[in-house]
C-alpha cells in the first residue's frame, strides 16, 4: 500500500547526501543543489569517464506508477531534442529503488544567480542570451513540446555566456505528480510563480504560446535585474499576473532600443493571441534588431560588445569574435508588425530627431545673426566625449570607445555585499570575502576604478587591524586574523592583475601577464623542493586562497582568457599561468 503524501514529502525531505555513493555506471561527487524534481549531483560516468548531472527523481514522484509511465515518454521525447541550446538527457534509470535522470553536465551558473551576483549585462550580453534561449525553444516547439516553467533558474549560462536551458518538458510531470500550489502560502520561495502565464495560473490549458509569455517574463527580468511582479505571497503574485500590467520597461530602462520594450512587452500580453504566435517571429524581429546594431549587417557578428569582451560569444558556440565599434545612432523605422505600444515609442523617436532638426536650425540662425551666438553654445547640447547623447538611447560614451548606462542599475547581490562591509558585526573572513566578490562584481561592470578603491580600502582595513609586533603573544582569535592579514597582499595582487586584464589599455594584456606573473613570485615559499621553480612554488600557496575565495578565481580565469585571446595563443606561457587559468576542481579521493 502506498505510502501518504505527506509521509512521502517527510521521507524526501530527509534524503540525505548521497556524495561518494555509486549507482550502477555512476559515482556521485557532490550535491550540486535540489530542485522541484528532486536532489542534483555532479557525477562520473565510469564507463566513459566523463562528468555528468544526475537528478535523483523525489520520492513522491517515484512512487506515482503512473507519473513514472509519463516521466518515461516524456523523457524519451526529450531526449530526441539535439540542439546546442538544449541539455542533453542521457538516460533514465533505477539502482536499488532510487530513480533517476543522466543529464549533460554544464559548468556554469543559472541565469539567477548570474543577475543576483553581476545585475543586467551589457545590451549585447543581454540579446545573446535571448536568442539562444529563443532557439531553444524553437526547436521544441517545432517537436510539439512545451516547456511549461521557462524562468532564470532553468537557463544555464557558462563562461563564455553560451546558454543551455534545462528541464524541457518536466513540468508537466511536476504538475501531474505533486499536490496542488498552495498559493496563500506565505513565505514560501516564490519560484516558478514569478514567470506563470495568466492562463497556467487560472489553471486553463495551455499552449506554447504560455512559453512566450514566461520567456517575455524571464526577459524583464533579465534587462532591469528584478521581475516585473513579486509579492509576499504566491497569491499575490498570481493575481498580479492575471489582473496587473508590468511597469513599463521604458521607466526602468530608458537606454533600451524602443523595438526591443516593445518586443519584450509583447511577449507579455495577458491574452494568448496578443503575444507573439511563434517564437520565429521572436526571433525574426530579435534579428532585425540585432542587425540594426551591426554595421556589417550580419547578424552573427558580435559588433555590439566592447572590444574588450573576447571571452563571450554572442551566437553560442563556434562563433568567431571581432572587434567592431557599437553603433551611436539606432534606427526608428516603425514596422507594422510589431503592436501598437512599438509605434509610440518610434513616434517618441522621431519627436526626438525633429527636436534635434529645430535645434542645429537655431545654431545656424545664431550664427547668421551673431547676437545669439553666445547663447546658443552655452545653452546647446555639449560636444564634449563621454557626455550623454539622447541619440545614443541616453548610453554615455566612454573614451574607450565602451557604452555605459549613465545610471547603472544597483543589482541586489551588490546592496548586500555592501551592507556587509557596513556593518560593524561582520568578521574579517567575511570583509575579505565580500570585498572581493564586490571586485568582481565592479569588474563586470567595467567599474574598474571603483574596484581598486575596494582593494585599496581592504589593505588599509587589515594594516590597522595588526598593530602587534613579532614577540607579541597572540591569543588563537588574534592569530587567525593575523594569518588572514597576511594573505590579502597575495590576494590584493591577484586581483589587481585581473583588473588590469580588463582595462582600455593596448598593452592591457602583457600588463596584466606580468602583474600575474609578479603575484606568483611574491607568494612563492622558501624553497623545499628544487624540482619546483618559485612560479610553481607560488602556486601552491595561491590555490587555497582562490578556492577559499571562489569569485576571484573566477575572475582571474576570465582574465587570463581574456590575455590568452588577445595574444592569440590557446595556451599561456609559462605553464603555470595555464594552471592558473584553469577553474580549480574538489579533489576527491578514489
Amino acid at each position: 500500500m502506498p505510502d501518504t503524501p505527506s509521509s512521502d514529502r517527510s521521507r524526501a525531505a530527509a534524503v540525505p547526501d548521497l556524495s561518494g555513493r555509486i549507482l550502477g555506471d555512476y559515482r556521485l561527487l557532490r550535491r550540486l543543489g535540489s530542485g522541484g524534481m528532486g536532489q542534483v549531483y555532479l557525477a562520473e560516468q565510469l564507463s566513459l569517464k566523463r562528468e555528468v548531472a544526475l537528478k535523483l527523481i523525489r520520492f513522491d514522484v517515484a512512487d506515482a506508477d503512473t507519473a513514472l509511465k509519463r516521466f518515461q515518454r516524456e523523457a524519451e521525447t526529450v531526449a530526441r531534442l539535439k540542439h546546442p541550446n538544449i541539455v542533453q538527457i542521457y538516460q533514465v534509470g533505477e539502482v536499488d529503488g532510487l530513480r533517476f535522470m543522466v543529464l549533460e553536465y554544464v559548468e556554469g551558473r543559472n541565469l539567477r544567480h548570474y543577475l543576483e551576483r553581476r545585475g543586467p549585462p551589457d545590451l549585447a550580453i543581454c540579446l545573446s542570451i535571448m536568442r539562444q534561449v529563443a532557439l531553444a525553444l524553437q526547436k521544441a516547439h517545432e517537436e510539439g513540446i512545451i516547456h511549461r516553467d521557462i524562468k532564470p533558474e532553468n537557463i544555464l549560462l557558462t563562461r563564455k555566456v553560451e546558454v543551455k536551458v534545462t528541464d524541457f518538458g518536466l513540468s508537466r510531470l511536476c504538475a501531474a505528480a505533486q499536490p496542488a500550489l498552495h498559493l496563500t502560502q506565505s513565505g514560501m520561495t516564490l519560484g516558478t510563480p514569478l514567470y506563470m502565464s495568466p492562463e497556467q495560473v487560472q489553471g486553463k490549458p495551455v499552449d506554447h504560446r504560455s512559453d512566450i509569455y514566461s520567456f517575455g517574463i524571464t526577459c524583464y527580468h533579465l534587462l532591469t535585474g528584478e521581475p516585473p511582479f513579486q509579492g509576499r505571497t504566491a497569491f499575490d503574485v498570481a493575481l498580479k499576473h492575471v489582473h496587473e500590467e508590468p511597469p513599463p520597461l521604458s521607466a526602468l530602462r530608458p537606454d533600451l532600443p524602443p523595438e526591443l520594450v516593445a518586443m519584450v512587452h509583447k511577449m507579455m500580453a495577458k491574452q494568448p493571441e496578443q503575444r507573439y504566435q511563434s517564437v520565429r517571429e521572436i526571433l525574426r524581429d530579435l534579428n532585425r534588431l540585432r542587425e540594426r546594431l551591426t554595421p556589417s549587417g550580419n547578424p552573427d557578428v558580435p559588433s555590439a560588445f566592447p572590444a574588450a569582451e573576447p571571452h563571450l560569444s554572442i551566437s553560442g558556440p563556434g562563433s568567431s569574435v571581432q572587434t567592431v565599434p557599437p553603433p551611436s545612432v539606432i534606427s526608428a523605422a516603425p514596422d507594422p508588425r510589431l503592436n501598437e505600444g512599438y509605434q509610440q515609442q518610434v513616434n517618441a523617436a522621431a519627436g526626438i530627431r525633429f527636436v534635434w532638426i529645430k535645434a542645429v536650425f537655431a545654431v545656424l540662425l545664431g550664427i547668421v545673426l551673431g547676437s545669439i551666438l553666445a547663447i546658443v553654445v552655452a545653452t546647446g547640447p555639449s560636444s564634449e566625449p563621454g557626455n550623454e547623447n539622447p541619440l545614443t538611447n541616453g548610453q554615455v560614451a566612454a573614451p574607450n570607445g565602451e557604452f555605459h548606462y549613465p545610471t547603472p542599475l544597483i543589482p541586489r547581490r551588490e546592496r548586500e555585499l555592501l551592507a556587509i562591509l557596513q556593518s560593524r558585526g561582520s568578521k574579517p573572513e567575511e570583509v575579505v570575502a565580500a570585498t572581493l566578490e564586490l571586485v568582481g562584481l565592479y569588474v563586470h561592470q567595467r567599474r574598474l576604478d571603483q574596484a581598486e578603491q575596494r582593494l585599496d580600502f581592504l589593505e588599509r582595513e587589515f594594516a590597522e587591524r595588526a598593530p602587534w609586533s613579532k614577540g607579541d603573544k597572540l591569543s588563537a582569535k588574534m592569530e587567525k586574523t593575523f594569518s588572514l592579514a597576511r594573505s590579502i597582499p597575495h590576494l590584493s595582487r591577484l586581483a589587481r592583475a585581473a583588473i588590469t586584464a580588463f582595462r582600455p589599455f593596448p598593452d592591457a594584456a602583457q600588463r596584466s601577464h606580468e602583474q600575474f606573473l609578479k603575484a606568483l613570485e611574491l607568494a612563492a615559499s622558501p624553497p623545499k623542493n628544487p624540482k619546483f621553480d618559485r612560479y610553481d612554488r607560488g602556486l601552491q600557496t595561491l590555490q587555497p586562497l582562490l578556492l577559499r575565495y571562489p569569485s576571484l578565481g573566477e575572475l582571474c580565469h576570465e582574465a587570463l582568457d581574456r590575455n590568452a585571446l588577445a595574444f592569440g595563443v590557446s595556451t599561456l606561457t609559462p605553464p603555470v599561468l595555464e594552471q592558473l587559468r584553469q577553474p580549480l576542481r574538489l579533489i576527491r579521493k578514489d
